[in-house]
């Protein structure tokens, strides 16, 4: 009976007009991330999650990966951070970490000599 009640519920929705009552997911093909930016400088020799990246972000600078980063992952996507980077090694593990659909993943930023790496 209960159930029932709750289809009934469902059913009766009145639409009011706005966005939310339609429901629509966000378009993963034109993602942003609804947070600051954070140069990869401040990241050297901490620990952080990486959970997403956007390929081939246009930048004033030409095309960068934007990484989208926790410093723990229960924060909210509001208190995460992205960052813009060109390094063919971080882009590498971006890469092979989504081609194994393995995020978030927990790594160090290492900076030897002018290079970033992910460790």
């Amino acid at each position: 009976m209960l159930k029932k009640l709750k289809e009934n519920m469902e059913k009766e929705k009145v639409d009011d007009g706005s966005l939310k009552f339609l429901n629509i997911e966000r378009n993963k093909k034109s993602r942003e991330f609804n947070c600051k930016e954070i140069s990869i400088q401040e990241l050297v020799n901490r620990d952080i999650y990486l959970i997403e990246y956007l390929d081939d972000v246009k930048t004033r600078y030409g095309m960068r990966y934007l990484v989208y980063i926790k410093f723990n992952l229960d924060d909210s996507e509001i208190n995460g951070r992205k960052f813009f980077t060109n390094s063919e090694s971080i882009k590498y593990i971006l890469d092979k970490i989504r081609e194994l659909d393995a995020f978030p993943r927990k790594v160090t930023v290492k900076n030897i000599g002018k290079k970033y790496i992910l460790e």
